[in-house]
């Protein structure tokens, strides 16, 4: 269903006034677990089906960068301040700004990844809280946004103790619009969408290596394909529109077949002497070197070899 169909489930809630009745209104956002930062100014028209298929194509086209499933959560965020005069009046001086500290306990290729989204009015960011329901700011057209936000840290890394507490990675966000927070939000339940936040996964680094250097009029190549973060694992099932085959930088036909897991043989037209072959993953739709394939994204950069 589209954006503005699910959250229209509580429109009656309140008006231009303060409706502050609690008839059918009791919508409790639990603790923030998920966050999903996102280019800065980018606009989630109403109209849109908010699914994972739609998160997935915006990560491939480096709109989201998600960050799913922290292990603890801080809220950080400073009071209001307070001015108290000569005759004990106090007035609002400032509004204090939400802040919200996420924990993560993944491994170091995650952290590496991470610490690249420090910065600083660079990203909006929606939350979605343990249950899987989904907190969006609402533009003035109605349409839906992340909030706004100034300094994001990917702060020191925690050292694991002896006895103590598991190493982990902390992410805080500080957000700018206190009006924007308190007033110009809504939200997206779970129970109104078709996945939950766990199944949203960030884009998986992959490492493409040639098994032997192609020599000269050779029709085929063979060549692996497995995760960056192990070098290990295998990358199966991909398909000939997955990957990126050129010859001295010029894109040309490869038909691939996996001959075990992570292993490719692919059809090529014969392969010159001296000439430099690279094979990378590729999107053509999305014109990126993302790729989804069986629901999980993966990046490759290119790799190149040159024939014998």
């Amino acid at each position: 269903m589209s954006l503005e169909t699910i959250v229209g489930k509580k429109t009656s809630c309140g008006g231009a006034n303060a409706d502050t009745g609690k008839l059918g209104c009791q919508i409790e956002w639990g603790t923030p677990l998920h966050v999903i930062g996102i280019q800065k100014g980018f606009v989630i028209p109403k109209e849109t089906e908010f699914n994972k298929a739609y998160i997935d194509s915006q990560i491939q086209l480096g709109k989201f960068i998600p960050l799913i499933g922290a292990e603890s959560f801080d809220n950080e965020s400073s009071e209001d301040a307070i001015t108290t005069n000569t005759r004990g009046v106090d007035r609002l001086n400032t509004l204090g700004l939400p802040k919200y500290k996420f924990g993560y306990e993944e491994g170091h290729e995650f952290y590496k990844e991470m610490s690249k989204l420090t910065s600083f009015k660079a990203l909006d960011f929606i939350f979605a809280d343990e249950e899987g329901n989904w907190r969006l700011a609402v533009t003035s057209g109605g349409d839906y946004r992340g909030f706004t936000a100034g300094q994001a840290i990917a702060m020191l890394t925690n050292t694991k103790t002896l006895g103590g507490d598991p190493e982990s990675k902390s992410f805080s966000i500080q957000l700018l619009d206190r009006i924007q927070w308190d007033q110009n939000y809504d939200f997206a339940l779970r129970d109104s969408l078709d996945f939950s936040p766990e199944e949203i996964d960030g884009i998986n680094g992959v490492d493409v290596s040639f098994d032997s250097i192609p020599a000269a009029a050779a029709t085929t190549i063979d060549f692996t394909v497995v995760l960056s973060s192990d070098g290990l694992t295998p990358v199966e099932g991909l398909i000939d529109a997955d990957l990126e085959y050129t010859v001295d930088g010029v894109v040309t036909a490869m038909a691939i077949v996996e001959t075990s897991a992570g292993k490719y043989t692919g059809t090529v037209v014969a392969v010159g002497a001296g000439e430099v072959l690279g094979i990378r993953t590729y999107n053509i739709p999305t014109l990126t070197a993302v790729i989804l394939n069986s629901g999980v994204l993966y990046r490759g950069l290119i790799k190149t070899v040159t024939a014998v």
